[in-house]
């Protein structure tokens, strides 16, 4: 998984692996899940789009519980 974030970059020029080990080891998991999520439908790789598909895959796995 780290090797395929190494490659790819957020709009701001950030590279997606450490934006991913910029945050909190517990958002790592659910961010890196959002950002490939981002890539399936086409959404361009910022911080505001991967913040809320995070959210919304969130609230997804909570209404399954």
């Amino acid at each position: 998984m780290e090797e395929k974030l190494s490659t790819l970059y957020l709009r701001d020029g950030q590279n997606a692996l450490r934006y991913v080990q910029s945050l909190n080891q517990e958002l790592r998991p659910i961010a890196t899940e959002a950002i490939f999520e981002c890539l399936r439908l086409d959404y361009p790789l910022n911080n505001l789009e991967i913040t809320s598909k995070a959210r919304e895959l969130l609230r997804r796995r909570l209404q399954r519980n």
